[in-house]
Parts: structure tokens; C-alpha cells; sequence
């Protein structure tokens, strides 16, 4: 007793707000006196409750003596709750394995002396420590396990309560389906119950979800529900900003406009964060789609400024990305790239964190496992006594039961021999009609191959025929370019239908010999000797990229046997397709040693159809390009191997 008296004196000064109300000042009274030891824990589990606003660890200190009282007493529900506390005084101090050690001891007295309803408190808040931690999928199922106890004894309150939990989670997962239905669950029974504040709290939950969602339509819906129901100034202000932001997103800025002039002026910046970013990002959208991008940079500045004042760093990158896009109104490009890079950084940063969240969540998973596969192997050896002793008397009848278990074992033995006999049969004939098929598909394959090679060659002879009644060079030069294409694309049903071992892929190495020799054919020119060297690795590649990397290469050599070698009398084009198995790449390089792109024609040359083509094909690719004239022109172009990714 004197103990405890010198701890509670320790901590008088912290409760002095505490104890300016009577009720405080009588639980204090209370742990003094010479009440009995239940009624004294009960008294401090009250302090410890009431301290998490004001000294954390006083509250341990409280609930710690609560323990010891409750246990002295025997009274196990406020045991449980003095330890709960302890759980949830660790969580707001952000230690989240103290605080789910304490809060599963709870639950292991809850869950043994079916204490209802503290077994689903317990577990709900287990979920927020785990969701304060960033572990979601724990989190999730604490909520779903303590929703369905709540279920059982039909506690309404609780139960929207938990589905509001839920909802939280889901939005924080950015599952805005899933957050969306149980905010409306939570809803429906917040009507039931006539519950006005929770009906606002919801109705504003739902309207988010739906901006996010971009269903802007129903935001409108729930904001003017919000505004109609709201009896706190901000939560009106919020379902107004909310309206604001839903109209813009519907291109109603005129009514969006009126709605934030009036609203802005009374927000309290310091604890309506959610509006003021609302209005400061309305504004500037405003003014942007009036073609006022100054304006329009001025709120974006000053929101992102805002938002970096209480470190939402979502909202500052996204206020990056919305002055970038201003800047690029005005043609400001300088300053356009420099908060494009802000914006990229930031969101990498968050980026990262969110991986580290990731893994953080599933490293608590697996501990999670591994902590319930102790306490199986631990239940395990307790029941292991038990069950020899069972074994024991059941050996003793097995033994007498032998002889005809043997017997019947024996008669299914050889049914299921004769049963294996018949299905090794049927599918030994399954095998052969699955082979049939096959070859069938292969032929089938590679006949399709050659009558697609036939039909582009009729489409190259075609063009070839109508070239030579074209007088005019630019349109002849189109229908060049155009057989040429077409026949890059028939080289590659030629190679795939006369390899009957392979279908849907090729060696790259064979094809861009057969492709350079053709177009160094179809291009050859009298006045100047031109010279195709190639450098190939003898890689195989699908389809699927063989198209595009084709017409790539014959686009790019074509063009340098069109300008490259202007007024010259001779030239080399080199062509290089390399793997690169460090970086997991494929590199591709396209040299000439001509005249080199002329900067004049840059602008033009960007806007040809060929230019265009292969820009196209490398973004199917995934690939990046790079242009260098010195010496001649050099197109090089990296394509990421995801082939070997997908594997």
C-alpha cells in the first residue's frame, strides 16, 4: 500500500487537468481509500483511460497497478482490461510489438473466460496497433474476426463500428470498392440507429470514396447530403469543399467557384486540413481551365506549401505535378521540368515507402505464422500424453480387428490395381489422340505461316507492279517504303513455317541477314556503293517481338539508304542487335557514317509517318531511343528482355 501511494504521489502534477473535473478527482479519491481491491482496479483502469490524452505512461503506470489488484481480487474482466490498457498505451507510443504482446495476453484471458464484448474490443484493437503499423492484411482480419463475435450477439452499434474499421483499412489499401461498400454497411445501420453524427461522419467517407473512384456524380450526391444533415461548422465546410471538388470534376466550375469564395474564408487552416487543401486545389484548377495558369501556379504554391506545413506529402506531390502542368501551359518548360522532377522524386520517395510498408506487413505475417505454429506445436505436446494413452487402448482392439482389416485391405489392393490398369490405359490413348492433335496444330500452324507469307508476297508484288505506274517520286517512294514493310513482316512467317520444330518464335540472327539482304536489293543505287555490315547475336526471339523489331530495322535502314549518302560515292550502314545479359536488355544499333541528320530537318523528319512508326514500335517494345549525329547519324534503341522477365 504505501508502494502504490508513493507512485500515485509521483504523478499528481501530470493529472492536474485531470483532476479539475469531480469525476477524476473521485477515481484518485478512490485508489486512496480502503475500497475493495476490485473496485480500486476498476478506479484505475478508469485513470489509465482517461491519461492516454495527457501522459502515456502514466497510463501504464495505472493500468500496471490495476493488474496487480485484479488479479489479487480475481477478478479476471478487469485483469483483462488492465492489460488491454497496457497494450493500447504502447500503441501510442508507437512500440507495436509491446503493444500486440499485451493486447494477445488480453485476448488469451478474453478468449478463455468468454468475456464478451471485450474479446471483440480486444481484437479491434489489435487491429488498429497492426494498422497504425502499416500491417492491412492483420489488420483486416482482426476487424473481420471481432465484426463476426459482434455479429453474434447482435450488437448494431459495434457492428457499424467495425465496419467502419473495415472501410478504413480498405481506403488505406486503396481498395476504394471495398471501402466504399462497408462505409455505406456502416451506413445503413447509423440510420437505423438515428446516430446523426456517424450518418455525417459516413455520408463524408462515401463522398471520398467516390472522388477517388471519379464518380463524380455520386460525390455530388453525398456532399449535398453532408451539407444537409451537418450540425458542426466543419463538417459543413468539408461537405461543401467536398461539393466544390465533385463540380469540378464535372466541369461545373461557375457553381464551384461560388461554393469555395464562400467557404474559404471561414476554414480554421489549422484543423480543417481536408478543406483547405480542397479549396486551395479548387481554385487553382479554376483558374487553369480559364486559361490563368499564374494564377492557377500561385494556389497550387501555396497548397503545396499547406500540405508540406503538416507533411502530407500525397497531397504536396500531387500540387507538384498540377504546377508542372501550368507551366506547360504557359510554355514554360524549364519550370515545368523542374516540378515534374519534384513531383517524380516525391512520389518515388513515397513509393519506396510504401514497398517498405509492404514488406514490413508481410515480415509481421510471417512472424504471425510462425507464432501460430508454435503455439499449435506447443497445444501438440500437451495433447501428446493424452492421445498415448488412447493409442494404447485402441492398439488393443486394432489388434483383434487385424485379421480382417487385412483381409479387406487386400480385396481393395487388388481393386485398385485392376482400377490403375484402366486408367494407365485410358490415358495412355488420351496421350496418343493429345499427340494427334498436335501434330494436327502443327501443321495446321505452319500452314497458316506460309499461306500468310503467300498472301504478303502477292501484297509486295502488288506494290512492286504499281510502283511503276506512279510518276510522281514522293508517291512512289511511300509505295517503296510500304512493300518493304510488308516484306519484313513475310520474312518472318517464311522462317516460322519452314522451322517445323518451332511455331511462334525465330532466331533473330538468320532473319535480319535475310531482311538487310533484301532491302540492300530493293535499294541499290548506281551512283553510290553502299555497304550493309551487320553484327547479330544468335538469340531466339517470339513473335510478338520480331514484328515490331522488324519493321524498326527496315525503316531505319531504309532512310539511310534514302539520305544518308547524299552527294557522296560511297557508304557504310551498320546494324547491331545485341544481348545484354547484365543489364537483362536487348540493344539495337542502327550507324551510318553519311551526312547525319540535318538540324533543319529534325522538326520534319519528327513528323513523318516513319519517324512515327518507329517511335510506336519501340514504346510496344518498352524500349528507349536515342539519336546521335556525329560522323554520320546513330540510332540506338534498348528494348528490355520480357520474355526471360515473365518467366
Amino acid at each position: 500500500m504505501k508502494y502504490f501511494s508513493a507512485i500515485l504521489f509521483s504523478c499528481v502534477f501530470s493529472l492536474q487537468a485531470l483532476c479539475q473535473f469531480a469525476e477524476k478527482d473521485s477515481l484518485l479519491k478512490i485508489c486512496t481509500s480502503n475500497a475493495h481491491d476490485s473496485i480500486k482496479s476498476d478506479a484505475l483502469n478508469e485513470l489509465a483511460f482517461y491519461m492516454f490524452d495527457y501522459n502515456v505512461d502514466s497510463s501504464i503506470l495505472f493500468a500496471n497497478q490495476a493488474r496487480e489488484l485484479a488479479i489479487k481480487a480475481g477478478n479476471v474482466r478487469q485483469q483483462a482490461r488492465a492489460i488491454k490498457n497496457i497494450g493500447i498505451s504502447y500503441d501510442i507510443k508507437g512500440k507495436t510489438d509491446s503493444a500486440i504482446f499485451f493486447l494477445n495476453q488480453a485476448l488469451s484471458l478474453a478468449k478463455q473466460f468468454d468475456l464478451h464484448p471485450s474479446h471483440a474490443n480486444i481484437l479491434t484493437d489489435i487491429a488498429n496497433a497492426y494498422y497504425a503499423a502499416g500491417s492491412y492484411e492483420l489488420a483486416l482480419r482482426n476487424n473481420f474476426e471481432a465484426l463476426h463475435l459482434r455479429e453474434g450477439y447482435k450488437a448494431r452499434k459495434e457492428i457499424s463500428q467495425s465496419y467502419n474499421n473495415i472501410a478504413l483499412v480498405y481506403r488505406s489499401r486503396k481498395d476504394y470498392v471495398n471501402a466504399l461498400r462497408y462505409n455505406q454497411l456502416s451506413l445503413q445501420i447509423k440510420k437505423e440507429l438515428k446516430n446523426k453524427q456517424g450518418i455525417v461522419n459516413s455520408s463524408i467517407n462515401i463522398g471520398s470514396c467516390y472522388q477517388y473512384m471519379g464518380k463524380y456524380d455520386s460525390a455530388v450526391l453525398y456532399a449535398r447530403e453532408v451539407i444537409k444533415l451537418a450540425f458542426v461548422p466543419q463538417d459543413m465546410h468539408e461537405g461543401k469543399a467536398n461539393l466544390a471538388t465533385a463540380l469540378i470534376g464535372l466541369n461545373h466550375f461557375d457553381e464551384a467557384e461560388k461554393i469555395l469564395l464562400e467557404i474559404y474564408p471561414k476554414l480554421n487552416a489549422d484543423e480543417e486540413q481536408a478543406a483547405t487543401i480542397s479549396c486551395q486545389q479548387g481554385f487553382g484548377n479554376i483558374a487553369l481551365y480559364r486559361k490563368k495558369p499564374d494564377e492557377a501556379i500561385a494556389w497550387f504554391t501555396k497548397g503545396a506549401a499547406y500540405a508540406q506545413k503538416f507533411n502530407d506529402r500525397e497531397f504536396v506531390a500531387a500540387f507538384y505535378k498540377l504546377i508542372a502542368d501550368a507551366y506547360v501551359f504557359k510554355n514554360d518548360y524549364n519550370n515545368a521540368y523542374r516540378y515534374n522532377n519534384l513531383h517524380k522524386l516525391l512520389t518515388d520517395s513515397l513509393l519506396n515507402e510504401e514497398n517498405i510498408r509492404q514488406i514490413n506487413e508481410m515480415n509481421a505475417l510471417y512472424e504471425k505464422g510462425k507464432q501460430e505454429q508454435q503455439i499449435g506445436e506447443l497445444t501438440d505436446k500437451v495433447s501428446t500424453t493424452e492421445e498415448k494413452a488412447e493409442k494404447n487402448r485402441v492398439q488393443r482392439n486394432l489388434f483383434l480387428l487385424s485379421t480382417v482389416f487385412l483381409l479387406l485391405l487386400a480385396g481393395l489392393a487388388f481393386y485398385a490395381y485392376n482400377l490403375f490398369k484402366r486408367k494407365n490405359a485410358l490415358l495412355a490413348k488420351n496421350k496418343i489422340e493429345i499427340e494427334k492433335a498436335l501434330k494436327e496444330k502443327e501443321v495446321l500452324m505452319r500452314e497458316i505461316h506460309h499461306r500468310v507469307k503467300n498472301n504478303l508476297q502477292v501484297v509486295t508484288s502488288l506494290l512492286n507492279l504499281q510502283s511503276h505506274y506512279i510518276s510522281d517520286e514522293k508517291a512512289y517512294s511511300a509505295v517503296q517504303a510500304g512493300r518493304n514493310r510488308v516484306q519484313s513482316m513475310a520474312l518472318i512467317h517464311q522462317f516460322l513455317y519452314k522451322d517445323a520444330s518451332n511455331l511462334t518464335s525465330l532466331k533473330i540472327k538468320d532473319y535480319i541477314s535475310e531482311l538487310l539482304t533484301y532491302i540492300e536489293d530493293s535499294n541499290e543505287k548506281e551512283a553510290v556503293k553502299i555497304t550493309i555490315r551487320h553484327d547479330v547475336d544468335d538469340v531466339e526471339l517470339d513473335i510478338d517481338t520480331v514484328v515490331p523489331l522488324g519493321l524498326i530495322i527496315n525503316e531505319l535502314v531504309t532512310n539511310a539508304y534514302k539520305y544518308a549518302f547524299a552527294g557522296k560515292s560511297s557508304g557504310t550502314i551498320n546494324v547491331r542487335f545485341t544481348y545484354q545479359p547484365d543489364t537483362r536488355t536487348y540493344f539495337l544499333a542502327v550507324a551510318d557514317d553519311g551526312i547525319g541528320l540535318q538540324p533543319e530537318l529534325t522538326q520534319k523528319k519528327s513528323l513523318s509517318f516513319g519517324y512515327r512508326m518507329i517511335r510506336a514500335f519501340t514504346e510496344k517494345l518498352e524500349g528507349n531511343i536515342h539519336i546521335d549525329v556525329q560522323n554520320g547519324t546513330v540510332v540506338s534503341i534498348i528494348i528490355p528482355d520480357t520474355q526471360n522477365e515473365d518467366q
